[in-house]
């Protein structure tokens, strides 16, 4: 190789390794300033997407073993309370059976039994005011009796629950699944307003069983309609590509009936429209919901007109409601509607089913046959019983949406004096007495019973805060592993680079010196 004053390829090749060596310390003083290993995905791509997943799912681990921390907290507070009304009910049973004794004339046993109201008005007021965060957890909840207008297996949904803190009356509602958007929606049609809510299903379904795919086994997922106080545990029946709505067919008869559509009614529907529909009799299927409105055309050209069925009523395009069992007017001709009445079981008055809507209608020969209405299809109600039962509560344990995987319910009973079965109750006389004991007996059983639900439910509750966390230390760890920083290794990275980078800075020096030497030969 020439020796040239204008080309110093010395100096060259140790700038570029200080270049090279500045990176390297800039970098490791970065991870060792951050923690951090992987400062950026150009660092390390599938390390940077593993472990930003990975931190994701642990917020939501962290957030689910709070939730499960809360829920024991909440039960402990519930067994605190149990065991002081147990210890009144004890207190209780004692005066129920001296009064029971022939010793006490009736002024004794007044005295006895103003201690015994005492002390059961507190066994309903510790019941009525114990709470966690707001929420009453042995007051119970109303009861409701739930009816479904159609099968709801059919439709594949396994289970119902009422959120009786959003629902405290009688409720009629109509659910839908529209497969081309994958959205349910609900509706309460009972009020003068219809009141609707939505979910789409797409995320959900997707992000617990796969794009496309239905639940299968055991697998379910909740839908909770929070805003009506109705939740649906859909179930392996479900089938995402199959719309549940309200269709119309027209069998048996030769008649033009272009695009018929029906609207079920969404406004004051009564919560006894089950009811009411099966005492139409054989008109109605009460496994599918389905309407069969017998219909005559009277020839080619002619009339067509719905048959008079016992209980029902129609109003052609808007006109008068017929009478009831009357058969329709003329439905023949261009945007025909029929609105479909059916009488209330107990003789009050009328309720709307729905509308029939047809672009056009009409005869192509004579004969009889059947308009199918789909009047019944996810139809709900709701009607209180008086009673009340244990209150329900919904804890999220885990990060997907699947219900007995990610989400447990807790059931609470109710422990007030109605639930007890202690209303009405005194010990004014020996029979009273023999009675309240009787009473006290059964309370202090549903009272057990109440604890040992309660402590089972805890212990399970514990179980899954503990696996939970040894989930979440898991993947910290992992997490750990691919993205933060080892500090042993990264202090002796940076030594050497530090090193090296004296070298090259000391080499570049006499690099540059090069030149100048070769001028001293050209002087001499």
């Amino acid at each position: 190789m020439p020796v040239s004053i204008t080309a110093n390829l010395s100096a060259r090749y140790a700038q570029s390794s200080l270049v090279k060596q500045n990176d390297a310390v800039n970098a490791s003083t970065a991870r060792m300033s951050s923690g951090n290993r992987v400062l950026s995905a150009a660092d390390d791509a599938s390390a940077m997407a593993i472990g930003t997943s990975l931190k994701i799912e642990n917020s939501g681990l962290r957030s689910a073993i709070l939730n499960a921390t809360s829920a024991t907290s909440m039960l402990q507070i519930a067994d605190g309370a149990l065991g002081q009304i147990s210890e009144l009910l004890s207190r209780m049973n004692v005066l129920a059976v001296q009064s029971s004794s022939g010793q006490y004339d009736d002024a004794a046993r007044a005295l006895l039994n103003g201690e015994f109201q005492g002390l059961k008005g507190e066994v309903d007021r510790i019941a009525r005011v114990t709470s966690f965060n707001g929420v009453d957890i042995l007051a119970g909840t109303p009861q409701f009796d739930l009816e479904g207008g159609s099968s709801i297996a059919a439709d594949g949904i396994r289970n119902i629950r009422l959120d009786t803190s959003v629902l405290t009356a009688d409720s009629s509602f109509r659910y839908t699944y529209d497969e081309a958007t994958e959205v349910m929606t609900v509706t309460k049609i009972d009020g003068g307003v219809a009141t609707p809510q939505s979910i789409n299903l797409t995320p959900l379904l997707n992000g617990s069983v796969g794009v496309g795919i239905d639940l299968s086994g055991s697998q379910t997922l909740e839908l909770s309609f929070s805003q009506l106080g109705l939740t649906l545990v859909l179930g392996a029946g479900f089938q995402r590509n199959v719309d549940i709505a309200n269709p119309v067919a027209v069998t048996g008869v030769t008649v033009t009936a272009t695009t018929p559509t029906f609207t079920p009614a969404t406004t004051n529907v009564p919560n006894t429209l089950v009811d009411d529909l099966t005492a139409l009799g054989g008109v109605y299927d009460t496994a599918t919901g389905a309407l069969n409105l017998p219909l005559t055309t009277s020839g080619a050209g002619g009339t067509v007109t719905l048959d008079g069925v016992p209980g029902l009523s129609f109003a052609v395009n808007g006109g008068a409601v017929g009478a009831s069992g009357a058969a329709s007017g003329d439905l023949v001709g261009a945007g025909t509607t029929v609105d479909v009445y059916a009488d209330l079981a107990d003789g009050s008055g009328q309720v709307l089913l729905g509308r029939v809507t047809m672009a056009t209608v009409a005869a192509t020969g004579a004969g009889a046959g059947t308009m199918q209405i789909d009047a019944g299809g996810g139809i709900l109600t709701a009607t209180g019983t008086g009673e009340v039962g244990a209150r329900h509560l919904t804890y999220k344990v885990g990060t997907g949406v699947l219900a007995g995987e990610d989400t447990l319910g807790v059931d609470v009973p109710a422990m007030t004096v109605q639930a007890l079965g202690l209303e009405g109750l005194d010990i004014l006389t020996q029979i009273d007495a023999n009675g309240a004991i009787s009473a006290l007996t059964s309370a202090m059983t549903v009272l057990n019973q109440g604890r040992a639900l309660i402590g089972a439910q805890q212990l399970r509750l514990e179980a899954v805060g503990r696996n939970l966390g040894v989930i979440s230390d898991n993947n910290e760890a992992a997490r750990s592993a691919m993205m933060d920083v080892d500090v042993g290794v990264e202090i002796s990275t940076l030594t050497a680079n530090q090193t090296l980078m004296q070298a090259s800075i000391a080499m570049l020096s006499r690099a540059n010196q090069m030149p100048d030497m070769l001028l001293e030969l050209l002087r001499n």
